[in-house]
């Protein structure tokens, strides 16, 4: 079958698309606890994270921290009485892959950031919630030199936001 150059062009972009969806696509969340809280617009929000991974540096836990943060204040609803929240993410895989790998051989050199995250009410420190975010990237190909852990991590944070928030 002879495809006119049109056609593969237009193929080429389709599957790039969808190729990227998966990398920046949001996780879903799998609760621990149930929340009985929702950060709303006008709450106050600290996120800390934590991990035991040694490849984890500060400067990416610090990172991560402030993603989730602005996402948070991004996606909060309308409404919340001045609550104070503090999001305490525990960094349970964390692994950088290599896009040089994964290009070579797909399957390998895969990236992963999991975390298992409580959401406490503050001052007393109140458990509100607690649930589990798994994001993960193991395409291989061209496409994979040009995801990073930062598109990993965008995702998990999105995740952790939505969730939070209560965003569908």
């Amino acid at each position: 079958m002879n495809f006119s150059q049109p056609l593969r062009f237009l193929s080429a972009i389709a599957a790039a698309l969808a190729l990227s969806n998966c990398a920046s696509s949001t996780p879903h969340a799998i609760y621990v606890t149930p929340l009985t809280a929702v950060v709303s617009q006008g709450d106050g929000v600290n996120t800390i994270v934590n991990t035991t991974d040694a490849r984890m540096s500060a400067e990416d836990r610090a990172m991560l921290a402030d993603q989730i943060t602005q996402n948070v204040q991004a996606m909060a609803q309308p409404g919340g009485s001045s609550h104070r929240y503090e999001i305490v993410v525990n960094v349970t895989r964390y692994t950088k892959g290599s896009g040089v790998v994964r290009t070579a051989m797909p399957g390998m050199g895969q990236m992963h950031l999991d975390g298992v995250v409580t959401l406490y009410q503050m001052p007393k420190r109140v458990p509100v919630g607690e649930f589990i975010v798994r994001k993960s990237f193991a395409i291989g190909g061209l496409y994979s030199l040009t995801v990073s852990m930062n598109t990993i991590s965008t995702a998990f944070s999105a995740a952790v936001a939505k969730t939070v928030c209560q965003v569908q």
